[in-house]
């Protein structure tokens, strides 16, 4: 479960773009010819899997593959399968999914259907990208309503128990992807803070006080999302501390939108353009261990095969 496969294929691939030959030793000895493993001459074979926060509801141009799912084609995962000029590219990652939808047909919201999202992956898949758990309960749309203020419904003990809960629907759902793709590296991506640690702003429109339970839950979540990646031996990919400074209270820094829809920008609360090159670019320093070229907008290889349902 460890990303070895991943970096091997990394590794053998930076030596065939290398052009490695057989050459001499300093003695003036032949050395043999590179050896490369068969597996890594195809290259990387990536599932993307998630909701919204992977999706990228209404940023740029939504991919019709299918249509509900509100699909950018520019979220973080075209932004890796791009820099990391992978063979194939799988990306189910669906607005509104819960960890349910892993496993059984989902209803998008303009009321068609799409597969489970773990039909997507398969024994070829080096690599899978999982970001879900905030729709789970209800948990996401809870805290938005928890920001209106006292008068709104806000069961903050409920919602404490819920997002401890997702710990365990998380370890599942990687066991169940190792399962199928038992040499799969797998990252498990936690959502970036959307609102202040401390203090408020008129994008947020509620008190510090207001919002102090909401931020502990969406920590919980996240450390939610860390234990089960860590039970089920996946890796974590730990975006809150990484969008520290980010939230949408942080003006021309910030990575998420605000409360106004946009089309072309993003949906409510969720990460803009910018937000979704910072996740990629962490995913990536974690696969490879190197700083990404980061590009304004993600063009995969004409190359690529694009294996996304429609």
């Amino acid at each position: 479960m460890a990303p070895r496969r991943v970096g091997l294929l990394l590794a053998a691939l930076a030596l065939a773009a290398a052009g490695c030959e057989a050459g001499e030793a300093s003695d003036g000895t032949a050395l043999p010819d590179p050896v490369v493993e068969t597996e890594v001459t195809t290259g990387i074979d990536y599932v993307a899997m998630g909701d919204s926060f992977s999706a990228g509801p209404f940023i740029g141009t939504m991919r019709t593959d299918p249509q509900g799912c509100a699909r950018s084609r520019d979220n973080y995962p075209a932004f890796l399968a791009d820099w990391l000029d992978v063979a194939s590219y799988t990306d189910v990652s669906c607005s509104a999914a819960t960890t349910a939808d892993l496993y059984a047909p989902m209803t998008m919201y303009d009321g068609a259907t799409t597969g489970p999202q773990l039909d997507a992956v398969s024994e070829d898949t080096d690599l899978v990208t999982l970001g879900i758990g905030g729709n789970d309960f209800g948990i996401y749309d809870s805290l938005i309503r928890c920001q209106k203020g006292p008068r709104a419904s806000c069961d903050v003990g409920r919602l404490r128990t819920d997002a401890r809960k997702v710990a365990g629907r998380v370890e599942q759902a990687v066991r169940r992807i190792s399962k199928v793709a038992p040499d799969a590296a797998v990252y498990v991506v936690g959502y970036p803070d959307i609102l202040p640690t401390e203090g408020t702003c008129r994008a947020v429109g509620a008190s510090a006080e207001v919002l102090g339970p909401v931020t502990e839950v969406a920590g919980l979540l996240n450390d939610s999302l860390a234990k089960g990646a860590e039970a089920a031996g996946a890796s974590y990919v730990d975006m809150e501390a990484v969008s520290e400074g980010h939230d949408v209270c942080a003006k021309g820094r910030a990575w998420v939108n605000g409360p106004r829809f946009r089309a072309g920008v993003a949906a409510p609360f969720h990460p803009k353009i910018n937000g979704m090159r910072a996740v990629a670019s962490e995913v990536f320093r974690q696969v490879t261990g190197e700083d990404p070229e980061v590009t304004e907008y993600a063009e995969p290889d004409p190359d690529t095969v694009v294996l996304n349902e429609g």
